[in-house]
């Protein structure tokens, strides 16, 4: 058995091997752990902005679908002659034809509540149906009261099908007056229309369809034994589990307000779905409310496969720096036998004193030899020191080679495809430097395009100051607790382009919790009225921060302008951008205390 005796200096090096191998350990274990959540927001954002465009899409093609039945009814009520059944009839037949992937019939009722026709049925079986009085019918009374078009609720039939119903008017007139000569209905299976809305649901989306009428009625659900139930009646709400009750039905009222929204549910378990929803008009009415349901089961499956790569990548750093280590010990060794061979050497020439020549000659010799050898020494430390990174260079490698055959179609390959996460992983938390890149292009090619809605103010940035909270909570909890937003809602709406304008608000926001340890940062939104008798919606951002660089501020908002270690310094360069191209304007000043305050100002129509 070697007996090595170390020197400071060789216990020195052993010890920063070491600790270099630990501190990467402990870096690339955290900087994993960031990168999921990361990875796991950006997924459940594609869920959210998918079941959004998928909402507004379904409600397009309601209306598509509904609008044919609508001009039908409108045409039909005018054209009725009841000196001319059997020609009416005929009408009657061909518009259900027309319309039968929707409808279950038409039907034309007299001004007593009687049937006069049905759709491609017979005379005589019309006839059997002549003692029917339908004239305690909504969808007979409510026309006849108020000369208006009818749009029912879900309303069970005879046969307990639920159905809905929609009624024009028959009206003549006589003289200044109309007069109320009966109604023309068209039925339409609510069970039939829900299948085709589910069917019009992209694959990509895993979600539900409902339906819900103005007055919280239950249209249309995944669960038929709701249909015609009020939503805050006991049959609903005893499905409703206890610990989400309370938020699912202020959003449920929220979503019967006759504006669209999208909000999260934190489900049993932490499992997360998001709920949008889209009002529906006909005829300038609100009627309807269209939802849609969308679990993030993806973004879970994600934040698993993650954390195995996590897993993975520390344990080969500790391998890593275990080989390093042993490698550490073997050179260590080796100079200790290259020292030893020296003195023995030196030692020698000693005894070997022929000559004061000779003996100075080999001492010189000597000593030039201990002068290489520690000169190759470092190099060798130096060298070794590169070749510990060397080995990172070839897993990466083997993780683009490994995605590469994925691409090609093959289904198997030598190692587990978590792998090649970790390179999707970094691919992807490059593309949201890659969208700030295209939108400066954008910009600077004048082709930024404005999609303007008109929407609240407050959902905006109670959502901007939710997604900072939850981002403060991965990766800082101290600062969190340090930390105030401070911001008093308030219902204001402005016509602009809702996306863009979050983008702002959580650019100026993020920039304010960067700087701002601990302290408060306040919101605050006004009206402002202008001279030339329009109104501007101005949003302040305030911080008790660091405030803003004096050698910073005059280029603040142009590109690259940062002194942090972090970003890219486009961020407030786009916000400007953004807020120019609604007709506004962005400002930023110290405050005269500490920190700084950001503002904008834009049109609010």
């Amino acid at each position: 058995m070697l007996s090595i005796t170390l020197s400071r200096k060789n216990i020195f090096l052993l010890i920063l091997v070491i600790g270099v191998g630990i501190s990467l350990s402990i870096l690339s274990y955290h900087y994993s752990g960031l990168t999921a959540d990361q990875i796991g927001e950006i997924a459940s954002n594609d869920i959210r902005s998918n079941a959004i465009i998928e909402t507004d899409g379904l409600s397009k093609t309601l209306l598509h679908i509904i609008d044919p039945v609508s001009t039908n009814l409108e045409i039909l009520s005018k054209i009725v002659n009841y000196s001319n059944i059997g020609g009416t009839r005929i009408i009657i037949d061909a518009v259900q034809n027309s319309t039968k992937s929707l409808t279950e019939g038409y039907y034309w009722i007299n001004e007593n509540g009687r049937i006069v026709s049905i759709s491609n049925v017979n005379s005589s079986i019309i006839a059997s149906y002549g003692g029917i009085d339908l004239s305690n019918r909504e969808y007979f009374v409510i026309p006849k009261e108020t000369h208006t078009s009818y749009y029912s609720s879900a309303i069970e039939s005879i046969d307990k099908i639920p159905r809905l119903y929609i009624s024009f008017p028959i009206l003549e007139r006589s003289g200044e007056e109309e007069v109320f000569k009966g109604v023309i209905l068209a039925s339409i299976k609510i069970h039939e229309l829900g299948r085709f809305l589910q069917s019009e649901l992209a694959p990509q989306v895993a979600g539900n369809v409902g339906l819900m009428d103005k007055n919280g009625i239950i249209i249309y659900g995944s669960n038929p034994s709701l249909i015609g139930k009020y939503y805050l009646g006991e049959e609903f709400q005893s499905l409703v589990p206890e610990e989400i009750r309370g938020p699912y039905n202020s959003l449920l009222a929220r979503s019967l307000q006759g504006s669209a929204g999208a909000e999260d549910l934190i489900l049993f378990g932490g499992n997360k779905t998001t709920l949008t929803y889209q009002p529906v008009f006909i005829g300038g009415k609100y009627l309807w409310t269209l939802f849609v349901s969308s679990p993030h089961q993806l973004a879970a499956e994600v934040g698993v496969l993650i954390n195995n790569q996590k897993n993975f990548s520390t344990l080969m750093i500790l391998i890593i720096g275990a080989i390093a280590l042993g490698i550490a010990f073997l050179i260590l060794s080796w100079n200790k036998r290259l020292e030893s061979a020296v003195n023995s050497r030196t030692i020698e020439l000693r005894d070997a004193n022929n000559s004061l020549l000779r003996y100075n000659r080999l001492l010189e010799s000597a000593n030039e030899k201990l002068s290489i050898h520690d000169k190759m020494q470092k190099e060798f430390i130096n060298i070794a020191a590169h070749e510990l990174r060397t080995p990172i260079m070839p897993i990466l490698g083997d993780a683009i080679y490994l995605e590469k055959q994925f691409e090609e179609g093959k289904t198997e390959v030598k190692v587990d495809r978590e792998q090649v996460s970790s390179i999707i992983r970094n691919a992807k938390r490059l593309r949201r430097l890659a969208s700030d890149i295209l939108d400066i292009t954008k910009i600077e090619s004048q082709s930024l395009k404005l999609n303007k809605e008109r929407f609240n103010l407050k959902d905006v940035i109670l959502s901007s100051i939710s997604d900072i909270r939850a981002q403060l909570l991965s990766s800082n909890p101290l600062q969190l607790e340090n930390l105030t937003i401070c911001y008093d809602p308030k219902d204001i709406y402005v016509y602009a382009d809702k996306n863009r304008i979050t983008q702002v608000i959580f650019n100026l926001l993020s920039n304010s919790v960067k700087f701002t340890e601990k302290g408060c940062i306040e919101i605050m939104v006004e009206i402002e009225n202008d001279t030339m008798d329009s109104n501007y919606v101005v949003v302040s951002i305030k911080d008790t921060g660091q405030g803003i660089d004096k050698e910073i501020l005059p280029r603040l908002f142009t590109k690259f302008a940062s002194k942090s270690y972090e970003g890219t310094g486009l961020g407030l360069f786009i916000s400007k951008s953004i807020i120019q191209s609604h007709g506004g304007k962005i400002w930023a000043v110290n405050n005269s205390d500490s920190g700084a305050t950001f503002c904008f100002k834009i049109p609010q129509q």
